[in-house]
């Protein structure tokens, strides 16, 4: 620790200021003490702190507890004794921090980056409220990355209404108890009153209307009559109890399980509450509460034969599964939700060389005791690649100010991540020798403060010198090994101007 109480009382305060300036933030200028970190050998920290400033310095070592806080990654981690919420809390009340020295996460820093990245610049260019996006990897259940731009965790603390993402689940239920077939037509008019006796009408959206319509295309265009129909089959064969139990069944109304503290479950009235229209209403995504975390897992079904697997943030875990629909109705669905993307109301948001598979939708936000209002969540939830799918996605826009449609604003979020996730494979590669630092030089200051973090190096280590957005210069060199740092001084400039950068 550095005691500037010595600086101030030799009166050499004023005469140092600006070297201390290069290794810490003027704030803590006025502190007894600060931190500098970890040091096994005081002769390395000579090499970055001059002696100037070192002779009035005090050294301890420290094996505190350091948190990575970039891109969203507090609100999924939370802090065990500090917050209610989080993974840390969940595997400390279960007793699994007890015995075990490391715990490895699922999350993929790369990926979290990305999502936050995509997620932002959306919630910006529409001038929305928030918004949550999800990636799970599609056969093991694990979640690669969780953004939520709220002061809390939307992705399992909040719920919304599914929309039209919910047509798929209600047309597989059919399909598998063959109440319809996959050639089925419907023949359509404008609105439809299921229930008789009672005034509810449900139309098309806003500028659709459609005569006939197959399954296919009526999943792929979103037809709201024909999922009311496919659902009047439902009811003619089964009771609102056998429903509620199938999609209870599905992951509707109860939590996932994963390892967060504070996840809810939805909401999912009981049966005996339902009113005649609930299936109905149930059929289009309205009337039924679903968190984000439950909506990517549920939907994942599509993309895993079937099978649902419960999702969770532990690397080394192995997935629990259980069959939902068989593999040749999830199949099929997979392929429905393929032509979707391509034909239907996703098509906007496709991108050349990014085949994904998935299902828009635009919920309207209830509001307690008065209904609904004229705000929106847009939403999209998908898989990518479509024909044998790794990772299952959901993106969610909240209340999005220019366009509403999840074609226009939720699913080009999904389809910019996995865009950027494969040229990041050819392009934006980080060469590394396992335990020395990588060459930062030419990074932008972002990317290369991202990739310090994701390998372990405390912030505090972390000095910059210069101005700039770009890395044109580090001290020490690639050569020098990870776990013997103790300070890593990032040059700054322009990279245009780079070669003209003055470094000292």
């Amino acid at each position: 620790m550095a005691g500037f109480k010595n600086y101030k009382k030799r009166n050499k305060f004023d005469k140092l200021k600006s070297q201390l300036s290069a290794f810490l933030k003027e704030k803590d200028f006025e502190k007894p003490y600060v931190l500098l970190g970890k040091y096994d050998d005081i002769l390395e920290l000579k090499t970055y702190i001059p002696e100037s400033i070192l002779r009035y310095c005090r050294i301890y070592k420290t094996y505190e507890r350091n948190y990575n806080t970039s891109y969203d990654l507090r609100k999924n981690i939370g802090e065990n004794g500090k917050t209610e919420y989080g993974i840390e809390q969940f595997l400390s009340k279960n007793n699994l921090l007890d015995s075990k020295k490391e715990i490895r996460l699922s999350l993929d820093l790369k990926m979290q980056k990305i999502a936050y990245e995509e997620l932002r610049k959306m919630i910006k260019a529409q001038n929305a409220e928030g918004g949550t996006v999800i990636i799970m990897e599609t056969k093991t259940g694990k979640v690669r990355a969780v953004v939520s731009d709220y002061p809390w965790n939307m992705a399992f603390m909040g719920y919304i209404e599914p929309g039209s993402t919910m047509k798929p689940i209600i047309y597989s239920i059919a399909l598998e108890e063959n109440l319809i077939s996959p050639y089925q037509k419907f023949s359509l008019t404008s609105t439809i009153s299921p229930v008789p006796g009672v005034n509810f009408t449900i139309g098309e959206a806003e500028g659709h209307y459609f005569t006939s319509l197959d399954a296919k295309d009526a999943i792929a265009y979103s037809s709201n009559v024909a999922v009311v129909k496919v659902m009047e089959k439902i009811m003619e064969n089964f009771s609102k109890e056998w429903l509620y139990n199938k999609l209870e069944q599905i992951g509707f109304g109860k939590k996932t399980g994963i390892e967060f503290n504070k996840e809810i479950s939805g909401v999912f009235t009981k049966p005996e509450k339902w009113y005649k229209i609930t299936p109905y209403q149930i059929a289009i995504g309205q009337g039924i509460g679903v968190t984000p975390i439950q909506l990517v897992s549920i939907f994942n079904v599509f993309a895993n034969e079937g099978k649902y697997v419960k999702p969770t943030f532990l690397e080394n875990k192995t997935a629990q599964s259980y069959q939902v629909f068989s593999p040749e109705i999830a199949n099929l669905m997979k392929d429905w939700l393929r032509y979707t993307m391509l034909k239907g109301t996703a098509r906007k948001a496709y991108k050349p060389g990014v085949l994904i598979a998935g299902k828009t939708g635009t919920a309207q936000k209830a509001v307690a005791g008065k209904g609904y209002s004229d705000k929106y969540y847009s939403l999209f939830v998908g898989f990518f690649p479509a024909s044998k799918p790794k990772y299952t996605i959901v993106s969610i826009i909240d209340d999005p100010k220019k366009e509403y449609y999840g074609g226009e604003v939720a699913a080009p979020v999904a389809t910019n991540i996995f865009f950027r996730l494969e040229e990041f494979k050819y392009s934006n590669k980080v060469k590394m020798i396992k335990d020395y630092l990588p060459n930062l030089e030419n990074k932008s200051l972002l990317d290369a403060l991202f990739i310090l973090k994701s390998l372990g190096v405390n912030e505090e280590k972390i000095v910059l010198s210069g101005k700039g957005n770009y890395v044109v210069k580090q001290v020490p060199n690639v050569s020098y090994e990870i776990n013997k740092l103790d300070y890593v001084i990032l040059y700054l400039g322009d990279e245009k101007n780079a070669e003209n950068t003055d470094i000292r």
